[in-house]
């Protein structure tokens, strides 16, 4: 319940922001696509990035500036996540051998904040050239569905799990709080370079589809990070 309220109150600020700047006369859009990687910390990983656990990650948004400073971004990202003990500091989490994988496909609407805004354009009117980094926070809806597998000695299972398996179902859905930074470089009228990462807290323990046989108290995450080319759909006035 709480999840919900919380991407309820994000939902109504960024309404009530926009409505109040509705007659600025600096708006404009941007659309742009996005490639990357993506990683994951939960039950079954180390406490930091396992490089081999890293996969491909893709997607598409909407840019949506309506002052010089803020801007709103709706996206679609989708990619993949893994885990294996293998990778585990300790010698009785490795003893557990279980793994999984999945793909997980994210919507989010998210708010940014450029603290140096855009500077798009001299005082003269000609424009220039401007790298602008940015912070940004929302919400998310997050699918995936992953499949866990344990790979010790058949004898020893009872022994290492507490649950059996699977412990979830093969369609799970969760609500996660996307939150990172970024930066957006304009290369001429209509073309912006990006570079953006950031991580998703879970609402959930069951990303990974471990929970009794791991830490039920502490919810998962996953991250994205990548590259971006956008394009500027409607004009703006040069007034940056």
């Amino acid at each position: 319940m709480k999840q919900w309220l919380l991407l309820l109150f994000i939902f109504i600020s960024f309404y009530g922001f926009s409505q109040k700047l509705y007659r600025a006369n600096h708006r404009f859009l941007e659309a742009g696509l996005y490639l990357g990687g993506a990683n994951y910390t939960g039950d079954v990983s180390s406490p930091g990035f396992v490089l081999a656990e890293s996969h491909l990650s893709y997607g598409a948004y909407l840019r949506y500036f309506l002052t010089e400073h803020f801007s709103m971004r709706a996206q679609v990202f989708a990619g993949a996540i893994s885990g294996d003990d293998a990778h585990a500091p300790g010698e009785a989490k490795r003893a557990r051998s279980l793994r999984f994988g999945t793909d997980i496909f994210e919507t989010a609407l998210l708010g940014e904040w450029h603290p140096l805004g855009l500077y798009r354009y001299k005082d003269i009117g000609v424009r220039r050239f401007f790298i602008s980094p940015y912070l940004f926070i929302g919400a998310a809806g997050t699918f995936g569905g992953a499949k866990v597998e344990y790979y010790g000695l058949p004898a020893d299972e009872s022994k290492v799990l507490s649950a059996p398996l699977p412990e979830t179902g093969p369609n799970q859905k969760f609500l996660a709080t996307p939150f990172g930074i970024g930066c957006r470089a304009q290369i001429n009228e209509t073309i912006i370079l990006g570079l953006d990462g950031g991580a998703r807290l879970v609402f959930s323990d069951t990303l990974d589809g471990v929970h009794l046989n791991g830490n039920p108290d502490n919810n998962d995450w996953y991250y994205f990070g990548g590259m971006s080319i956008s394009f500027i759909l409607s004009s703006a006035k040069k007034r940056w």
